[in-house]
């Protein structure tokens, strides 16, 4: 908080001048105390012990987003930051398979225009802006926003280098809404119009992707920002000061001033305005109150650099945001506590004096002082008032503007003083986000609050002129004075133009600061969250795979991946799979069975392709993970098989066959509903006629029995005819039952059905025919087996072409192959279901042996020690070939030669011959493992050959030597003949 005298605080809260005159005179000795308390600034009244007023204003740094209608206007002054509040908020937009991906917010930072974007923190970390930085004006981009390359990485599996967050920044004056928010974020239930422009704000529009490996929940911001831009009087040439500024022109205003304590508060007293609104400060202040010499000293003495750690530096700047519901009062104690700043009305004029006395204006002895009024002298603090040490909070841009601890600044001397008593005080500084400028305000406070001297006192008419704020050299022999400095804090006039005056002394020496011996460098601590290592997917690995059937058969081609399924912290493991060849995408999944330890794919795996796959764990909580490295896969060639085509068949064929039938069902059941209803309705012509004959005895019957229709109208012509021939005898009965039936409507439709069937104690046989036009046409017998004889052969012996049965509780059919005419059984007559794929064989391989690796026939045959002779038959064989294709390898090692040998090692070579012609030679060099005179070793060795359009039959397979090395032997191998069926 700044510092007022008695006369200054009075006007600041609307006491007259007058009522304190009134007070001092009824009450000189305590009038002139409580006006000296005034005379410290905030820092020295807190290590001088006495208690600061809690200040429940917001000051300096707003670090939460506030949100809602009751949050005040604010704007801010100097360099400071603030979380800003939110105006607008939604989720929208699409990422790949993903809805309401993306979240933006509309977020307001000043309610005043022009203030500089400086710099961000996102969840504890400062970014990176780009080149150039962000001026009051439109930054960012015309779209989106700026991308944020601190969060530029995958997205949930997606892939590539994606931007996770951008940034846009308006300065108040733009003259247009946001076009992003309002073409992609806005949404009928949270609209966002084109007339929400916000001018004279300074907002930021973010967006980022709502991923949850990065965000726990919403990230948070904090917005460094320059300040407005201010009055500076020192920069107007007009009112004494250098420069262009000119108060009535706004334009003209901001500079290093607006990092100025004693600027801010000039500005604050002029008051702020918008438009010609008035904002926040005084109103109708009128600039002669603030006399301009008086003010522009006072930033100057701001202005003034000072050697520091970081180079040279203005001795004091300050910042932070004000609330406008914050009483100005406060707003300026707090400004000038980082200037060790004082704020004095004399006759409704304000001056400011800050930092160390200025040069004394004037001077007197004990001779001028009148011995005829009282006098007041206070040597020294009370130990209750005593304060020996200092350790200040402050807003650390450098901790991401929390409040950080200045080093302590001990005096042991005044420990001493105070009985070895260490006294501590604790001030804030809440707009002073400068850690040097701290350390020098803690040593200054402590320094100026032991000046505990004080002197109240009457002057006679001379020095009327003094004033609250000047500085005076005082020669008191009484005193042992000479010349020493005491600064005014209060002046009191009488009615006999006699001045009290309440004196406190002051010293230069105590601002004095060295940077090299006096200030503490400042450990930083741990800014935000420390994420752990980004964690790669541990034991991760991919092969091919098959799946079996329940015989063991190998249906289909898939890709088994695996990982540790033991790590902690891991949700799930996600995976993406894509073509080797080309790098086109294949699938992608996840699992959230992370402790099985394995998955198998299937979807859009090809047989005999080859695939990259890569994994990545899907953490518990946010934090980044990192995709593993492509593995290479081939899938096992695995072709559909009869399997496949059989069950395809049957279900398309199943499926017409249902379909006819429906159709036809539908036919008979029109006829059906014909004939029935020949027999209800009434017709425009209908005839019948019945005839039936019959004899029985006993238990004996016989009958025939014959009924013809006839009958039209105007829709239908309907015409049927039935007989029915049977035969009884007790329980046992037989029947021949004939049925013509046809039926024509207006409608456009006809049918005819024939049938004839038999029926033996209740076994019916026999067929129907069915004509219903094109596509409903139908022949049905009912028999157990369909024989047929061509006159004049086979002895005029019918032959059966198929017989019915049942096979597995199911309807079948079985057919007499030697009826095709060639005799053959081609696959364009098979029936699907009727051939199983177990059974079927090809030229004696069975089906598993053509599907898996196409394998019929390996032979091993061992290889005897060879000498050293050229020309020498390894190996000799007659082996039966199936195929017409065989593979040869010969596996091998040579030995060691003698320790002695020193003669030359030509290279050796081997070859294959089949059937006594020479088909392959291999050649390779020796590898010498040691010098001369020492044993040299061989690795084993392999060669193989591949040998097509061989005829079936036996063929001769030999392995011959065609060079050697000599003293060198072969030892042992094998050779592998394999018949291969493809």
């Amino acid at each position: 908080m700044a510092i007022f005298t008695a006369a200054a605080i009075a006007a600041a809260i609307g006491i007259s001048q007058g009522f304190i005159a009134t007070a001092v005179a009824f009450a000189l000795n305590a009038a002139v105390y409580a006006a000296a308390s005034f005379g410290l600034s905030y820092a020295a009244k807190a290590i001088s012990g006495q208690k600061e007023q809690k200040n429940t204003d917001n000051f300096g740094v707003q670090g939460k987003l506030t949100g809602g209608g009751a949050v005040p206007r604010s704007f801010g002054l100097g360099y400071h930051m603030t979380a800003g509040s939110l105006t607008y908020a939604n989720h929208h937009g699409n990422f790949g398979d993903t809805p309401n991906a993306y979240v933006t917010q509309v977020i307001a930072l000043s309610d005043l225009p022009r203030e500089r974007l400086v710099g961000v923190w996102v969840n504890g970390q400062r970014i990176t802006l780009a080149a150039g930085g962000a001026d009051a004006g439109t930054w960012g981009s015309s779209s989106i926003g700026y991308p944020v390359p601190e969060f530029i990485r995958p997205h949930n599996g997606e892939g590539g280098a994606t931007p996770h967050l951008w940034i846009k920044y308006y300065g108040g004056t733009q003259t247009a809404a946001d076009a992003y928010v309002i073409n992609a974020a806005s949404s009928a239930d949270r609209p966002y119009g084109v007339n929400r422009i916000g001018r004279g704000i300074c907002y930021a529009v973010v967006t980022y992707l709502a991923d949850e490996n990065l965000w726990n929940g919403f990230p948070e911001f904090k917005w460094e920002l320059s300040g407005v831009p201010l009055y500076d009087p020192s920069k107007d040439s007009t009112v004494g000061g250098s420069g262009s500024h000119r108060y009535n022109d706004e334009n003209t205003w901001g500079g290093d001033g607006d990092d100025y304590p004693v600027v801010h508060a000039f500005n604050i007293l002029r008051g702020f305005h918008y438009n010609g609104v008035w904002l926040y400060g005084l109103q109708n202040m009128a600039p002669a109150r603030l006399p301009a010499t008086n003010w522009i000293t006072q930033v100057a003495k701001c202005r003034a650099t000072i050697a520091a750690a970081g180079g040279a530096e203005p001795v004091y700047r300050c910042g932070g945001q004000i609330n406008v519901d914050t009483q100005a009062a406060n707003a300026l104690e707090t400004i000038l506590t980082s200037c060790q700043g004082r704020l004095s009305e004399i006759g409704g004029f304000y001056k400011v004096h800050v930092g160390e006395p200025d040069t004394p204006t004037f001077a007197f002895s004990d001779d001028d002082i009148l011995s005829t009024e009282a006098q007041l002298y206070k040597p020294f603090f009370s130990l209750s008032e005593s304060v020996n040490g200092i350790q200040a909070r402050y807003p650390s841009p450098a901790q991401g503007w929390n409040y950080d601890t200045a080093p302590a600044y001990y005096r042991t001397d005044l420990e001493m003083r105070d009985g070895n008593r260490r006294l501590m005080a604790s001030p804030q500084f809440d707009f002073v986000p400068y850690a040097e400028q701290v350390q020098r305000l803690q040593k200054s406070a402590i320094e100026e609050a032991q000046r505990a001297r004080t002197h109240t006192l009457v002057l006679p008419p001379a020095f009327w002129i003094v004033e609250p704020g000047d500085v005076g050299a005082w020669t008191s022999v009484r005193n042992g004075y000479d010349a020493k400095l005491f600064r005014v804090d209060s002046a009191i006039d009488q009615d006999n133009l006699d001045v009290t005056l309440n004196l406190t002394e002051v010293d230069p020496a105590d601002y004095d600061w060295h940077t090299g011996t006096e200030f503490v460098p400042v450990i930083g601590g741990v800014v935000g969250s420390i994420p752990p290592p980004a964690q790669g997917i541990a034991d991760w690995s991919a092969q091919p795979y098959a799946l079996l059937d329940d015989t063991g058969l190998a249906r289909r081609p898939a890709i088994l991946i695996s990982w540790a399924g033991d790590t902690l912290g891991v949700s799930a493991v996600q995976f993406e799979v894509r073509l080797a060849s080309d790098g086109s995408h294949v699938t992608r999944g996840r699992t959230e069975r992370v402790t099985a330890g394995s998955l198998i794919i299937t979807q859009g795996i090809l047989p005999a392709t080859t695939y990259q796959v890569r994994g990545q764990f899907i953490p518990s909580t946010p934090r980044d993970m990192l995709w593993s490295s492509w593995i290479g896969v081939t899938t096992e060639d695995i072709r559909l098989s009869l399997a496949e085509f059989d069950a395809a068949v049957a279900a398309q064929v199943t499926a017409l066959q249902r379909q006819m039938e429906d159709r036809i069902t539908d036919r008979l059941q029109q006829i059906e509903a014909r004939l029935s209803e020949a027999m209800s309705r009434g017709w425009i012509d209908k005839h019948e006629i019945r005839s039936q004959i019959f004899a029985q005895f006993g238990a004996a019957y016989a009958e025939i029995g014959r009924v013809d229709t006839v009958a039209v109208d105007a829709h239908t012509a309907v015409a049927s005819l039935e007989t029915t021939v049977t035969a009884r005898f007790g329980d046992v009965d037989a029947s021949i039952t004939e049925t013509a039936q046809a039926v024509a409507t207006i409608e456009g439709w006809a049918n005819a059905r024939y049938s004839l069937a038999l029926t033996v104690d209740g076994v019916a046989t026999g067929f129907d025919l069915f004509n219903g036009g094109a596509g409903f046409t139908s022949c049905t017998f009912r028999a157990d087996k369909f024989e047929v004889q061509f006159p004049g052969y086979n002895g005029n012996s019918p032959l059966p072409v198929f017989t019915i049965g049942t096979l597995n509780g199911s309807p079948a059919i079985g057919i007499a192959a030697n009826m095709f005419l060639d005799g053959t059984l081609n696959a364009r007559v098979i029936q699907a279901g009727s051939i199983s794929t177990l059974q079927l064989a090809v030229n004696g391989v069975d089906l598993p042996n053509i599907i898996n690796g196409a394998v019929s026939n390996t032979q091993l045959f061992d290889t005897p020690p060879a000498s050293s002779s050229i020309g020498t038959t390894l190996l000799s064989q007659n082996v039966a070939i199936k195929s017409g294709k065989a593979t040869m390898m010969l596996s091998a090692e040579w030995a060691s030669p003698p320790a002695n040998y020193a003669g030359s090692r030509p290279a050796s070579a081997i070859a294959f011959y089949v059937d006594g012609s020479l088909v392959r030679q291999f050649t390779w060099s020796y590898t010498l493992y040691g010098t001369s005179g020492l044993h040299e070793l061989y690795t084993p060795f392999s060669v193989h050959h591949t040998q097509k359009n061989l005829s079936d039959g036996v063929h001769n397979f030999q392995v011959r030597i065609v060079n050697y090395g000599a003293n060198y032997s072969l030892l042992a191998g094998q050779l592998y003949i394999t018949d291969f069926r493809r």
